[in-house]
Protein backbone atom coordinates (compact mmCIF):
# COMPACT_ATOMS: atom_id res chain seq x y z
CA UNK A 1 0.00 0.00 0.00
CA UNK A 2 1.57 3.40 -1.13
CA UNK A 3 2.18 6.00 1.95
CA UNK A 4 -0.46 8.21 0.94
CA UNK A 5 -3.08 5.21 1.09
CA UNK A 6 -1.84 4.40 4.36
CA UNK A 7 -2.01 7.74 5.85
CA UNK A 8 -5.61 8.06 4.36
CA UNK A 9 -6.10 4.56 5.86
CA UNK A 10 -5.05 5.83 9.67
CA UNK A 11 -6.44 8.78 9.48
CA UNK A 12 -10.45 7.50 8.57
CA UNK A 13 -9.88 4.87 10.94
CA UNK A 14 -8.38 7.22 13.66
CA UNK A 15 -11.92 9.52 12.68
CA UNK A 16 -13.90 6.37 13.01
CA UNK A 17 -12.23 5.74 16.92
CA UNK A 18 -12.41 9.84 17.93
CA UNK A 19 -16.26 9.27 16.62
CA UNK A 20 -17.38 6.11 18.41
CA UNK A 21 -15.42 7.69 21.83
CA UNK A 22 -17.12 10.64 21.71
CA UNK A 23 -20.26 8.46 21.51
CA UNK A 24 -19.47 6.47 24.45
CA UNK A 25 -18.56 9.32 26.47
CA UNK A 26 -21.91 11.39 25.58
CA UNK A 27 -23.63 8.39 26.53
CA UNK A 28 -21.77 8.45 30.32
CA UNK A 29 -21.39 11.76 30.33
CA UNK A 30 -24.89 13.40 29.07
CA UNK A 31 -26.74 11.40 31.86
CA UNK A 32 -24.06 12.89 35.36
CA UNK A 33 -24.51 16.55 33.69
CA UNK A 34 -28.26 16.35 33.87
CA UNK A 35 -28.10 15.13 37.10
CA UNK A 36 -25.69 17.88 38.72
CA UNK A 37 -28.55 20.21 37.24
CA UNK A 38 -30.62 18.37 38.65
CA UNK A 39 -28.74 18.66 42.27
CA UNK A 40 -28.04 22.78 41.45
CA UNK A 41 -32.34 22.66 41.37
CA UNK A 42 -32.65 20.83 44.43
CA UNK A 43 -34.12 17.45 42.77
CA UNK A 44 -31.55 15.25 43.50
CA UNK A 45 -30.25 14.22 46.98
CA UNK A 46 -25.96 15.23 47.10
CA UNK A 47 -25.65 11.30 48.22
CA UNK A 48 -27.75 10.25 44.89
CA UNK A 49 -25.28 12.47 43.05
CA UNK A 50 -22.29 11.01 44.94
CA UNK A 51 -23.49 7.40 44.05
CA UNK A 52 -24.03 8.42 40.16
CA UNK A 53 -20.60 10.07 40.43
CA UNK A 54 -19.28 6.39 41.27
CA UNK A 55 -21.23 4.95 38.79
CA UNK A 56 -20.22 6.73 36.11
CA UNK A 57 -16.73 6.42 36.72
CA UNK A 58 -17.04 2.82 36.71
CA UNK A 59 -18.25 2.69 33.60
CA UNK A 60 -15.46 5.65 32.18
CA UNK A 61 -13.25 2.88 33.46
CA UNK A 62 -14.39 0.20 31.33
CA UNK A 63 -14.59 2.42 28.56
CA UNK A 64 -10.87 3.71 29.34
CA UNK A 65 -10.18 0.23 29.01
CA UNK A 66 -11.90 -0.37 25.71
CA UNK A 67 -9.77 2.40 24.06
CA UNK A 68 -6.59 0.74 25.33
CA UNK A 69 -6.97 -2.51 23.50
CA UNK A 70 -4.94 -2.91 20.13
CA UNK A 71 -6.34 -0.22 16.97
CA UNK A 72 -7.28 -3.57 14.98
CA UNK A 73 -9.10 -4.84 17.96
CA UNK A 74 -10.75 -1.80 18.57
CA UNK A 75 -12.06 -1.12 15.34
CA UNK A 76 -13.47 -4.62 14.63
CA UNK A 77 -15.33 -4.24 18.24
CA UNK A 78 -16.85 -0.76 16.79
CA UNK A 79 -17.78 -2.46 13.35
CA UNK A 80 -19.91 -5.20 15.53
CA UNK A 81 -21.91 -2.32 17.07
CA UNK A 82 -23.65 -2.41 13.41
CA UNK A 83 -25.91 -0.35 13.53
CA UNK A 84 -24.10 2.63 14.85
CA UNK A 85 -20.94 1.56 12.36
CA UNK A 86 -23.27 1.88 9.29
CA UNK A 87 -24.92 5.20 10.38
CA UNK A 88 -21.25 6.51 10.62
CA UNK A 89 -20.33 5.00 7.50
CA UNK A 90 -22.84 6.44 5.85
CA UNK A 91 -22.08 10.01 6.75
CA UNK A 92 -18.29 9.69 6.44
CA UNK A 93 -17.73 7.15 3.45
CA UNK A 94 -14.53 5.86 3.16
CA UNK A 95 -12.20 7.39 0.37
CA UNK A 96 -11.79 5.21 -2.95
CA UNK A 97 -9.32 1.92 -2.26
CA UNK A 98 -9.83 2.92 1.77
CA UNK A 99 -11.79 -0.30 3.39
CA UNK A 100 -11.81 -0.92 6.89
Amino acid sequence: MMRQQKRALREYQQALIDAYYDMQMHSILDPLYDAFQQWKRGGLQHSELTELIHKVHRENQKVYSFFTQSRTRIINCIRMDQAWFENWKATHPPLPRIEL
